[in-house]
């Protein structure tokens, strides 16, 4: 059944994604993104030219007064309406219980999220959508991977724990092309491992790690919190996959050892990077835990996580120089004169990556910067608004950035539903000739402005040496 459940995946997502397989199609229905005077022109029109009370008749003022009423309860609906959808949509998630139930409202979801951002042409409106949609979707794995863990006798979660989002999850972003990024908190208690320790034999089997040598008669040395939390991960892993949010490929998933600890656990783990360059964690694992994000568990637990983090993140500017640096390297998809550089040969001839040469470079600039300057932040335009605020950063570079990010990720978006819609696997690689002619120079002033945003902080982090 799993076989026949991760086979299906692709061509069930992509039957919701039919009516936007035409990619020139679903570009000219994004008008509001290009302009930002859609709306306002569609609620109020001319009446800022046309309303003159002191020259106007009483009914023809009533009239005038009346028809912009009308507009703004259209307006109006429709905002309470997709409001009350996405509440449909999570009162369907909670109510199913089946996997392929759950894939099917995920897929629908997200062909539903899809109108919703080229009728409004609102990025942020899509990321906040499908965050918070997969959230609740974690949420209900979790009360699931729970019970399934009580009825093969493991019993339901022993400690307090927290589950935390990283990647574009962690920030907020999320589109539609996810992989899992996540880590576990949990505590370890001598009540927790005692309670477990009694275990039947059988199932205590299925927590030891026969391939390093344990037997039963290792027990007591074993953390068995630990490995009661191993297998919850894996269920949850299983799980996630299998209601279409994929497997991480670099492996940033608590099913992981090195992405799930007990926070004494994480703390040696900082220290040990941060201060003496050793221990589990690398400099791009830092990195990673930069966008750390809350997703449910224990409040409190994962609030003492995120204080470690800001108490060790900024500690060492060398680590901090060396993440700015790689940023700074990486080539943005421009060439000679400005013009869009693409691959010039192999499977991919033709187009340029848009993540790892133009969107990329630029969340990882405005993380480090805030970072450094200890101002704790996820979402990348939310960064930019500490830096502004902080006058670390002065108004138009903040002005040229958003534009950058708001474009770069709606393209990132409209590739991403092409690529559902006609059942291709995930890819940031895009061809800029398929954008008309606006959408090609919106692509290359948003990459030059990532471009200029490097030489700055090549500047203010080295000198200008690099």
């Amino acid at each position: 059944m799993k076989k026949d459940l991760q086979g299906s995946k692709s061509e069930l997502i992509s039957s919701f994604f039919k009516e936007f397989s035409d990619f020139k199609g679903t570009l000219e229905r994004i008008i509001p993104l290009r302009d930002l005077s859609f709306f306002i022109f569609r609620v109020v029109g001319n009446f800022s030219e046309t309303y003159h009370p002191q020259r106007m008749e009483p009914l023809q003022r009533l009239t005038t007064l009346k028809t912009l009423e009308e507009h703004l309860d259209q307006e109006i609906a429709e905002a309470s309406g997709a409001l009350e959808d996405f509440s449909r949509f999570i009162k369907e998630l909670n109510r199913q219980e089946d996997l392929g139930g759950l894939l099917e409202i995920h897929a629908k979801f997200m062909a539903w999220a899809s109108g919703r951002f080229l009728a409004e042409g609102s990025i942020v409106g899509l990321q906040e959508r499908l965050t918070e949609f997969r959230r609740h979707l974690t949420l209900r794995l979790i009360e699931r991977a729970s019970d399934e863990m009580a009825v093969e006798g493991f019993g339901l979660p022993p400690t307090p724990f927290a589950w935390m989002a990283l990647g574009s999850d962690g920030r907020g972003e999320q589109l539609f092309a996810t992989d899992q990024d996540n880590l576990l908190i949990y505590e370890a208690t001598k009540e927790s491992q005692k309670g477990l320790s009694h275990l039947p034999e059988a199932l205590l089997n299925q927590l030891l790690r026969f391939d390093q040598g344990e037997t039963i008669k290792d027990i007591e040395k074993i953390d068995l919190t630990g490995r009661y939390y191993a297998r919850f991960c894996q269920k949850m892993g299983r799980f996630l996959d299998d209601v279409g949010i994929n497997r991480c490929k670099g492996h940033i998933m608590p099913a992981y050892d090195k992405w799930r600890g007990t926070l004494s656990r994480w703390e040696r783990r900082l220290i040990g990077k941060v201060k003496y360059g050793a221990g589990e964690l690398s400099i791009l694992d830092l990195n990673i835990l930069m966008d750390s994000r809350y997703v449910t568990g224990d409040l409190t637990l994962a609030g003492k996580f995120l204080n470690l983090l800001r108490t060790y993140l900024p500690e060492n500017p060398d680590i901090l120089n060396q993440i700015a640096h790689s940023a700074i390297l990486m080539p943005i998809a421009l060439g000679m004169f400005k013009r869009l550089k693409v691959k010039k040969n192999g499977p991919e001839k033709g187009t340029l990556n848009l993540k790892l040469n133009g969107w990329a470079p630029l969340t990882i600039l405005v993380r480090v910067l805030c970072v450094k300057n200890r101002l704790f932040e996820t979402h990348t335009l939310k960064r930019l608004n500490l830096l502004l605020g902080h006058k670390l950063l002065d108004h138009k570079v903040v002005q040229e950035l958003k534009e950058a990010y708001y474009h770069l990720m709606a393209f990132r978006a409209l590739y991403q539903i092409n690529q559902l819609a006609t059942k291709h696997s995930g890819s940031n690689a895009i061809d800029p000739l398929w954008l008309d002619a606006e959408g090609q120079e919106l692509l290359r002033k948003s990459l030059g402005s990532v471009e200029s945003f490097q030489d700055q902080i090549n500047r203010s982090f080295f000198g200008g040496t690099i």
